[in-house]
């Protein structure tokens, strides 16, 4: 797979979310008040992934050692 943005090959490997009502968020906007969370989709760590724990998350990604982007997909 290669780097969306410099298009060099991409190593793969796992993020990991960490800590007991660790959260990830998605928003539109790079502007969001993320105190408030209105405009922020919450996305459910349990259910995307590769663990059954609920103290963290571990999912499937994809890091570019040359410009740092790092991706991950969600089901």
């Amino acid at each position: 797979m290669n780097c969306p943005s410099c298009t060099s090959q991409l190593e793969k490997g796992f993020l990991y979310v960490r800590g007991i009502g660790g959260s990830l968020f998605w928003s539109t906007s790079g502007s969001t008040n993320f105190i408030s969370k209105k405009d922020l989709e919450q996305l459910d760590l349990e259910r995307i992934s590769t663990t059954s724990t609920g103290a963290q998350a571990v999912l499937p990604a994809f890091h570019c050692t040359d410009c740092g982007i790092i991706v991950f997909e969600t089901k």
